[in-house]
């Protein structure tokens, strides 16, 4: 295994305990906006701070730091959305974000190496970091708080029991299981096809880069279509009807390459496709998970990024270990066609939980209202 990718999977686990440090912060904040603006001007001055890194370990100081700072953010940020917004807009809402945030990896790499023939890197981090201090300013004025403060304090107690709470919980853990299982094709394929497209299927890595372009185009596909074509994310037949997309993808990856085997086609056509059909319903579990409760929704996002991230990380190092031990691509291939079949499993029970808990709370209305007319 060469150090580079061994270095992913340790970042992964640190980012999954850096959510955990976070999540206990979202406890002594009760509103949002303070709590996201110092996340951005940390995330700002740590950039800016590459100015005047002079060696591997404090850049990867910075580095660390950054993925804190944006921890901050993105815990309490989507939460606030998803607040603010009713159930089918927010959906829409987090698909059109999601479209934008991935375009970061597509466009990144490529803006990214033109731009360093031209400048040096760190000046590259220092444009960063002046627009983060844009958007922290933003953030700072502008950003509308949904959260009405209670006047709880922090306390270690209720701190715990709240997280205990929303560990036992079977709907955010279902829920959290259900969008960790559905990223594990994805991530691992992100992890290991530089090892099977460029070490081991010849492949230059400029070649290399252009067969990512369709995967990540399939997410920005699907989550324009949530964004702008379907009416009603949340209902259970389109939920459905995503699942055999995601399933044609990952069976393409199978019988493509047993049938005709081909150094990166089949691969890349059938993680693309799944990727189209994943896209399509993670706005919907993220929601689900977050409000088929009565938990904090600061404790549940944090939740749902340790597990997922703890996810990430023990599926990197097992397919790690499949690909080369236990079979190749194929191997792979066959254990993200597993996690596939989890995600289904796990989205029938999480509709049965949503129902049972909407159900739930239309009796405890109909119970208040008898009550309030005696």
């Amino acid at each position: 295994m060469s150090p580079w990718l061994r270095y992913r999977s340790a970042c992964i686990w640190l980012e999954a305990w850096r959510c955990s440090g976070c999540w206990a912060l979202c406890q002594i904040v009760s509103a949002a906006a303070p709590f996201c603006s110092p996340g951005a001007l940390i995330f700002a001055l740590s950039c800016l701070s590459m100015l005047f890194v002079a060696s591997i370990a404090q850049y990867f100081v910075a580095r660390f730091i950054q993925g804190t700072s944006i921890c901050f953010i993105s815990t309490v940020g989507y939460v606030s959305i998803q607040e603010a917004f009713g159930e089918t807009d927010s959906i829409r809402i987090m698909a059109a974000l999601t479209s934008i945030v991935l375009l970061a990896p597509v466009i990144g790499p490529l803006a990214g190496a033109t731009l360093m023939t031209v400048m040096h890197w760190k000046l590259l981090f220092a444009i960063i970091g002046a627009l983060g201090l844009v958007a922290w300013a933003l953030l700072l004025f502008k950003m509308p708080e949904t959260v009405i403060s209670q006047g709880r304090g922090f306390k270690p107690g209720e701190v715990l029991a709240d997280f205990i709470a929303a560990f036992r919980h079977p709907v955010v853990l279902t829920g959290s299981l259900a969008v960790a299982f559905g990223n594990v094709p994805m991530i691992t394929w992100v992890a290991l096809s530089p090892v099977i497209l460029i070490e081991h299927g010849g492949l230059s890595p400029a070649a290399y880069a252009w067969t990512q372009v369709p995967v990540f185009s399939g997410l920005i596909i699907a989550s324009a279509i949530v964004a702008n074509v379907v009416k009603d994310p949340t209902s259970p037949r389109f939920i459905w009807r995503t699942v055999p997309i995601q399933l044609t993808g990952l069976l393409i990856l199978l019988v493509g390459n047993l049938l005709w085997p081909h150094v990166w086609f089949w691969s890349v056509l059938g993680t693309s496709v799944y990727a189209l059909g994943i896209g399509l319903l993670y706005p919907v579990l993220f929601r689900f998970t977050l409000f088929s409760h009565h938990l904090p929704k600061g404790t549940v996002s944090a939740t749902l990024n340790i597990l997922a991230l703890s996810a990430f990380a023990a599926s990197i190092e097992a397919t790690r270990w499949i690909y080369f031990h236990a079979g190749g691509r194929i191997a792979f291939h066959c254990a993200a066609l597993m996690a596939g079949i989890a995600v289904v499993i796990l989205v029938s029970r999480l509709l049965k939980l949503r129902k049972r808990y909407q159900e739930a709370s239309t009796d405890n209305r109909h119970v208040l209202g008898n009550v309030h007319k005696k």
